[in-house]
């Protein structure tokens, strides 16, 4: 068994800026569904290089969740990650446990993202 994809809501006017946080910040590359995906309608998908995927659906009333978060591994580009976020303006909090380093930061749509990469020397 193996995650396939994520599907996190944005405002109505949020799909450019989550499309940069997810392409220019996390590295994702865009996806294009298939032909068969146009049945539901403007499709906002994106890959990273382990196939896995987010697709974006957009919602007038989306609310963030406090809690609810998808947490990727990074791995040695962590740092840089951090930086891309935090140069983008947004906060990074970060601990440590399980033999890793885990970075909280919120995405433009305000989702919260844990980014996971080694501990710091």
């Amino acid at each position: 068994m193996r995650l396939d994809h994520v599907n996190l809501c944005v405002p109505t006017d949020g799909v450019p800026a989550e499309t940069r946080w997810l392409v220019d910040i996390l590295g994702y590359q865009t996806a294009e569904p298939g032909p068969e995906a146009s049945r539901f309608g403007t499709a906002h998908w994106f890959e990273a290089e382990d196939g896995t995927q987010v697709h974006l659906t957009v919602d007038a009333e989306h609310r963030p969740s406090g809690r609810a978060h998808t947490a990727i591994h990074v791995g040695d580009v962590l740092d840089d990650v951090i930086a891309r976020v935090e140069s983008s303006g947004q906060t990074t909090s970060a601990i440590t446990f399980d033999g890793g380093r885990h970075v909280f930061a919120t995405d433009p749509a305000g989702n919260l993202w844990e980014l996971i990469g080694p501990p710091t020397s």
